[in-house]
Order: structure tokens, then C-alpha cells, then sequence
């Protein structure tokens, strides 16, 4: 059944502001703005001659007060201008005012930092701040990194007229930019996300015309993006030297909560399974009756792939796939249909993607897709519902515990994925629809971990090369890419030359560098988990929701050893890359 744009919701901001002249925005500022103000008077230069617990304690949940008033202020501003590019320079406006209230009581943690050890170590372990355990343990992480007050006050300003006004730039241009789409003789200006879904189309001259016109568009970005790209690997190969670390991707380590023996023990294990990756794709090409599977043919449809699923259907599907699971599950995700707090249709001006935001415990998370009402669009919005549901439950934790690492980000995002295909396994009762079905989850997987893993080294790559190289042109970068995705496929697929420049579209590289390979973490880490779960049933059901809402309250390992996972064991990620080489040979056999 084919989706209506008409019907697919947009998002109620309402409980944050009204709009973007709401007066309300500007009074909270101001009283954000008194509240730092006094914190300031009260606590500059006096943690250090404060030596009880109790008085520490009361200074960090005012402190944590601030901070959740401008998270709301920035997380409307950044929804606003997602949704639509054209109001860029109210983000602006917003992001300078927060900025400027921050820095009246950064302060703060800079001060915390500055404690002797051995009394942070104290107030770590001293019952009283119990809520704020974790909090001290990751100030005490930070605290080699840390620079003083002046420095940090400076870096923080000038981003704002230097990084990030250039991932502003990426951001504004790519949501937008419309490239050419034929059907048949007929040419229209599109979306970047109706050109990328376009490589979806059952047609194969479609997807072909599709990829040339996302080249085409791309091409005329390219010499815009590669200085945007090197600029902000000229700032943070600074900003590392500032802060003490030994390398580009020890920043995101450290804010992930995990080492760098775990992450190459994972890139390690994952590489070693690209096979896995060219033995799918072989067999992709034989059952699309293809001599040569080119890089447009990847997200060829299989099976009864083309069929369409109304918002609705999507709706009452996925409902009733995490009701299976859980009633209180499926009860968080049904608010975020009941309550319009989902942004659904592609629209002029609106970024590309999906996500979803958590803004504060005493507010609510939003979703935002793009929804086309394919399968795969179906198992992006359980995928996002699945991180709301985590926000969700992770509400009863105050602020500085409510968010996790990336590391963390995917558990229930997947999980959720994962409740969505087994249910439908289980409705489907024709071979196309099931074959549909495998493929979509499959290549999901497929571009969670294998595809992010191959990123995050071309992101190394890249960073290398602008050490010894200093400024790289985009053909440096093009061949970077080609490298580490050929690596890859393998030979089970042929990329054009055109493909070589297709680096310059994905976002994170600019917005979050190193990002990328949490993806991948999260998807092996959370197959582990559901492997689990269906040993097990329901008996983990409770195990699973209290691991959710936990939030960001311990690390990463202290909240997985409840269910008996230790993220050093050596043969932990292969647990997670067996699921992915069950369901391959699931699908071959299928067919």
C-alpha cells in the first residue's frame, strides 16, 4: 500500500516552545543566565577548601540544573534547523547563547579536576554522592586532558566561528542541495534522501540514474566539502595537541568509556569477517540474474522488496513485535505515535537520515525520519523508536546520568530491529517476502558493522595522511575511500570511479569525528544480547529494561556484567559476527 506524504506526522515542539519567537526562550535564557551567574559567586575558587561530601553534593545538582536548561535550549534549536536548514541562524543564535552561559560556570569542572587525587578518589566512594559516582569517576578520566580556565573559555568561543560554523556550512548545504531524478523523460529536482532511496528502486537503469545524479551533485560540492573536511581536521589535530592526546581517535575512546585495546580487538574481528561480506554479495548478484554486481546494484530489492508499507502499518507492526517482548516496551514506543513526537515525511529543506533525540529526564525524546514506507524505512523507524524506548525508560536518572556513550547507543535501537524481524519471520509466509525481509536485515547489519568499520579506517587513513601531508586534495581523499571500501567487498562488487567521491556526503565525519565505529560496537555488542534473549526468553525481559534505564549511570561494563557480558573477552565479538553469518547462510538457503 503506498505511503501519503499528507498522512505521515510531523513532530509537536510544543512542549519544549511554542516556536522560535516564543518569548519563553528568551526568559529561560535570561534565567539560565542568573542562575550561572550566582552558581558562580557561590562556588568559584571554593571546592578546594570544601572537604564535605554534602556540600560537593549540592553544588554538583545545581550545576547539573544549568546544564539541563541549556541542553533544552540547544537540543529545540538543533530540531528546528533539522527540520528545516533555512533556520540556521537561529541555531546560531541559540548555540552562541548557551555557549556564553557555559562558560560563566566552566569553571566548575575544571575546578573538580583540579582536586587532589586522592580526595576525588574520597568523595568517588563516599555514599553520599552515590547519584554522582560515575559523574566524578569520568571528571577523574578527563583530568590529564584538562586545560585552564582562559584556554578552555577561548576554545569554546572560537568554535563557534570556526568548527562549527564549517559543520553548519556542511549541514545547510546538504539539506539544501536537490539533484536531478529522471523517470522515464521526465527530470525533477530532489532531496538528498529521495535520491539515496532511490538506489532502493526495483529498476536497475533507476538506480544507475540515481547514482549519477548523486555523483553529479556531489561533484559540484566536492571542492566546498574538501576544504570544509580539512579545516576541521586542521582544529582538532590542534585541539588534540592542547589536550594532551597521543592520537586522533583517544578523544572518542575516552568519551565512549572504553580503551583502545577493545576497539582494535573488535576492528581486528571484524575485519578478519569481510569474507562474510563478499560471500553475501556473490550471492546477490546470482539471484538478481547480474553478471557484474556494481556499487548501484548493493540495495537492489530481492524478493517482494517492493511492496509498501503505510506509516500505520509500520505503526501497528512494530507496536506489536515489542509488545512480544514487552508490554512496557511496546506501551514507551506507542506515546511517541499518541503524542507526535515522531517527524515522519521528507520535506524541502529537511536533513536527510533518522535519529533521535533524548533532550532532558524531565522532557521527553523525539524521533526524526525520513519515511518512504519501504521495509527498510520500517526497520529504521523500530531502529529510532528503539533509542527513544531507552531514553525513555532512562528518564528516572537525573541529568548527568541520563545519557551513555555511544557505545551504549545502540542496545535498545537494535534490539528493537531485531524484535521487528523476528515478528515479521513469523507473518510472512511467501519465500519473496521473506527473502525481502533477510536482505533488508541483512544489509542493515551489513552497513552497522562492516561499513562503519571500513569508515572509521578511512578515517584513520585520512588523518594520517594529513599529518605527513598537511592539507589533502580530494583526490588523495577519493583514493583513501576506494581503498578501505574495496578492501571491503572484496571483488563481490564493482565500484565505478564515480563512487570514489561518495565520502563526501556522510555527516559524521564532519560533525563527530571517529564516531562511526560505535555503530558497529553496538550492533555486535546488542546481536549478543538478543542471542541471549532468546535463550533465555523472557527472564531476561527485566534484566534488559533495568540495563535501559540506567542510562549513563556506570560504564559500559559495569551495566553489562548484570547479564553476564565482559567486553574484554577475546571471544566476545565473535558472538555477534556468528548472528551475522547464521542469517547469511539462513538466506542462501532460503532461496
Amino acid at each position: 500500500m503506498p505511503t501519503k506524504k499528507s498522512a505521515l506526522p510531523r513532530w509537536q515542539l510544543s512542549d519544549l516552545y511554542r516556536d522560535t519567537t516564543d518569548p519563553k526562550i528568551e526568559e529561560d535564557i535570561a534565567t539560565t543566565r542568573q542562575k550561572a551567574m550566582l552558581f558562580e559567586q557561590q562556588y568559584r575558587g571554593k571546592l578546594s577548601a570544601s572537604r564535605e561530601a554534602s556540600g560537593i553534593k549540592i553544588a554538583i545538582a545545581n550545576y547539573e540544573e544549568i546544564v539541563e536548561r541549556l541542553t533544552k535550549l540547544a537540543d529545540y534549536a538543533y530540531m528546528v534547523f533539522a527540520a528545516d536548514a533555512t533556520q540556521g541562524g537561529f541555531r546560531q543564535k541559540i548555540q552562541a547563547a548557551v555557549q556564553k552561559i557555559l562558560n560563566e560556570v566552566l569553571f566548575f569542572e575544571l575546578e573538580l579536576t583540579q582536586l587532589e587525587t586522592s580526595f576525588l578518589e574520597k568523595l568517588i566512594d563516599d555514599p553520599k554522592l552515590r547519584n554522582y559516582r560515575h559523574y566524578l569517576e569520568r571528571q577523574m578520566q578527563s583530568k590529564p586532558h584538562r586545560l585552564g580556565e582562559k584556554e578552555e573559555r577561548i576554545l569554546a568561543d572560537k568554535a563557534l566561528t570556526g568548527r562549527d560554523a564549517f559543520v553548519r556550512l556542511f549541514q545547510q548545504e546538504f539539506a539544501r542541495k536537490q539533484f536531478s531524478s529522471r523517470h522515464g523523460q521526465r527530470s525533477e529536482l530532489v532531496s538528498q534522501s529521495h535520491i539515496l532511496n532511490q538506489l532502493y528502486a526495483p529498476a536497475r537503469n533507476e538506480r544507475k540514474q540515481a547514482s549519477d545524479a548523486l555523483t553529479k551533485g556531489l561533484k559540484e560540492e566536492l571542492d566546498r566539502v574538501t576544504f570544509i573536511y580539512n579545516t576541521i581536521i586542521a582544529d582538532k589535530q590542534n585541539t588534540d595537541e592542547y589536550r594532551a592526546f597521543t592520537s586522533p581517535e583517544a578523544v572518542r575512546h575516552m568519551e565512549n568509556q572504553i580503551d583502545q585495546n577493545m576497539v582494535d580487538a573488535m576492528i581486528e574481528a571484524i575485519t578478519g569477517e569481510y569474507s562474510t561480506v563478499a560471500t553475501y554479495y556473490r550471492w546477490k548478484k546470482k539471484i538478481l540474474g547480474l553478471s557484474t554486481l556494481q556499487d548501484y546494484d548493493r540495495y537492489a530489492p530481492i524478493g517482494r522488496a517492493t511492496t509498501r508499507f503505510s506509516f500505520d502499518q509500520a505503526r501497528t507492526l512494530i507496536l506489536a513485535a515489542f509488545r512480544e517482548f514487552s508490554p512496557e516496551y511496546a506501551a514507551r514506543a506507542q506515546e511517541f505515535f499518541d503524542r507526535n513526537w515522531i517527524d515522519a515525511p521528507e520535506a524541502p529543506g529537511k536533513q536527510g537520515g533518522a535519529f533521535c533525540i533524548y533532550i532532558t529526564p524531565d522532557k521527553h525524546p523525539y524521533v526524526f525520519v525520513n519515511f518512504h514506507g519501504t521495509i527498510h524505512d520500517v526497520l529504521v523507524l523500530a531502529h529510532e523508536l528503539g533509542h527513544g524506548v531507552h531514553a525513555s525508560l532512562a528518564r528516572e536518572q537525573t541529568h548527568l546520568n541520563f545519557d551513555w556513550p555511544l557505545t551504549l547507543a545502540e542496545t535498545a535501537s537494535v534490539f528493537g530491529e531485531m524484535l521487528v524481524f523476528d515478528y515479521l519471520k513469523k507473518q510472512l509466509t511467501k519465500k519473496e517476502d521473506k527473502l525481502a525481509l533477510y536482505a533488508a536485515v541483512i544489509e542493515g547489519m551489513f552497513a552497522t558493522v562492516f561499513r562503519q568499520v571500513s569508515m572509521f579506517l578511512f578515517e584513520r587513513d585520512v588523518y594520517s595522511a594529513y599529518q605527513q601531508q598537511g592539507e589533502l586534495p580530494a583526490e588523495t581523499i577519493n583514493k583513501l575511500w576506494r581503498t578501505r571500501q574495496q578492501e571491503m567487498f572484496g571483488s563481490s562488487v564493482k565500484l565505478r570511479s564515480e563512487y570514489d567521491i561518495w565520502w563526501s556526503y556522510i555527516p559524521h565525519f564532519f560533525h563527530t569525528p571517529f564516531y562511526v565505529y560505535a555503530y558497529a560496537f553496538g550492533e555486535l555488542l546488542t546481536l549478543a544480547l538478543y542471542d541471549e534473549y532468546q535463550k533465555r526468553g523472557s527472564a531476561m525481559t527485566k534484566q534488559y529494561l533495568d540495563l535501559l534505564r540506567a542510562g549513563g549511570s556506570k560504564s559500559p561494563q559495569e551495566l553489562l556484567q548484570s547479564l553476564g557480558i565482559d567486553l574484554h573477552a577475546p571471544n566476545f565479538w565473535q558472538e555477534g559476527l556468528g548472528e551475522i553469518r547464521r542469517l547469511v547462510e539462513e538466506v542462501k538457503e532460503l532461496a
